[in-house]
């Protein structure tokens, strides 16, 4: 297996593992949203700028991108407090997924230039991203454990189509250009 890809999905089943753990957060008795909510768009910068700088070679620029605007979330998030207002989590959460909507579109667009036929698949995963993250949002009404589990399992959806890009790219090397 390539490098790229392994590195790719190893860091993509570290975005699937902070889902699962944000999962388990209400079982343990952690509901503290805001560190929850700050912790994981710290981690998923962190990732993502391993994932960049590991695959440095490929002018891949998806990571490092993810890896800003995680940060520029976390830094709105904790100033505006979206921790006080379930309206301001559900923008953010939006505005996050616009975001990352945003950078899978350019990557599907390079796949699309490099007359891979992945950037159909990158257009599916796109879809599925948008439907899970403004599902998400909207369901931010109800009570901090409902709104924890909410969030984990849009991380974990997340997760789960960024391991998918790799693996599917790995599986169908050379066979859909």
């Amino acid at each position: 297996m390539n490098k790229v890809f392994k590195n790719r999905m190893v860091c993509s089943l570290f975005l699937i593992l902070n889902g699962v753990l944000i999962l388990i957060c209400p079982i343990m008795k952690w509901t503290n949203f805001m560190v929850i909510f700050l912790a994981t768009m710290i981690f998923n910068a962190l990732i993502n700028a391993l994932q960049f700088f590991l695959n440095m070679e490929t002018k891949d620029y998806t990571g490092a991108l993810t890896c800003l605007s995680s940060l520029a979330i976390a830094i709105g998030a904790y100033l505006f407090e979206i921790d006080k207002s379930p309206k301001n989590l559900a923008i953010t959460i939006l505005i996050w997924t616009m975001f990352l909507s945003l950078i899978k579109l350019k990557k599907a667009d390079m796949y699309h230039d490099r007359k891979s036929k992945l950037w159909t698949s990158q257009i599916f995963f796109l879809g599925i991203f948008m439907i899970s993250g403004i599902l998400t949002s909207i369901n931010f009404l109800y009570g901090i454990e409902a709104q924890i589990l909410i969030f984990g399992y849009f991380i974990f959806i997340s997760g789960i189509l960024s391991f998918l890009e790799p693996f599917l790219a790995y599986l169908t090397k050379d066979k859909l250009k």
